[in-house]
Parts: structure tokens; sequence; C-alpha cells
């Protein structure tokens, strides 16, 4: 499956390359970098859409959700103790139990 993610990076890499400003390309390329444990990565390309559509509150809300699990990541990885998991596993559940963007 992360073989299917890294054709997605690249194919809205190129798209943002062809065109900078396309939002939809850069949301999609931080989509995928949420999907492979990258969430630094989505926060900066969910800030590009902001920028070229501050209107826009989903991404707005995506990239809050995303800074708030970078943050919960770091804190337990500040706590971490021998024999949990560790952050980027916890990541993976959280992205996969749906608790990212506030849904049950």
């Amino acid at each position: 499956k992360l073989e299917e993610y890294g054709f997605a990076l690249s194919d809205a890499s190129k798209a943002i390359e062809v065109d900078p400003k396309y939002a939809k390309a850069f949301y999609r390329r931080a989509t995928c970098y949420l999907q492979i444990a990258k969430p630094q990565l989505a926060v900066a390309d969910f800030k590009k859409v902001v920028a070229l559509e501050p209107r826009n509150t989903v991404v707005q809300s995506q990239l809050t959700a995303t800074q708030k699990l970078i943050r919960r990541i770091e804190f337990e990885k500040a706590i971490e103790v021998e024999g949990e998991k560790n952050p980027v596993e916890r990541c993976h559940e959280i992205i996969a139990e749906g608790q990212l963007f506030g849904y049950p």
C-alpha cells in the first residue's frame, strides 16, 4: 500500500511542478504524507492550500488537526517508556481510528 501512496505523491508533485498554484495537488500530497506517517510534510502542504484558498475551512481544520497530531507524537515520544508503541505506530493507529479529524 505504501507503493500506491508513492505513486500518488509523485503524481501530485508533478502536478505542482506544472502548476504551483494547484491547491488540489497540494491537498492530495498532504493526505498522502499523512498516510505514510510524515505529518510535518503534510503541514507544509496544508499551509500552502490555506494560502491558496484562505476560505477553505475543511483544509484549515485538517491543518489544525495535523499540527495537534505532531504535538501529540512529540509529547508521546518525550514520555515514551520502554515497551510502549513508538510514535509512528501510534500515528498510524490514530489515522486508522479516524481520530485525526475528529470522527468517532
